[in-house]
């Protein structure tokens, strides 16, 4: 397992978090993820064998923010 920080734009309030957490706990291989709404990071603990950083972002961007 792995974990990494992503800063994540357009998240303003708590139902933006809940969107991402929902959202990304249910991805393969995603096995814990946290947001800092004032920081704008969405932190996640995931298995590379199955996700690549890259893909977790394409998730993030699935639900509507922007992953950089």
């Amino acid at each position: 397992m792995i974990k990494k920080k992503i800063t994540v734009y357009g998240m303003t309030c708590e139902m933006c978090r809940t969107t991402i957490i929902r959202g990304l706990e249910e991805v393969n291989g995603i096995k814990w993820v946290s947001v800092n709404l004032p920081e704008s990071i969405v932190e996640v603990e995931f298995d590379q064998d199955i996700i690549t950083i890259d893909g977790i972002k394409k998730e993030i961007t699935a639900l509507g923010y922007d992953a950089m």
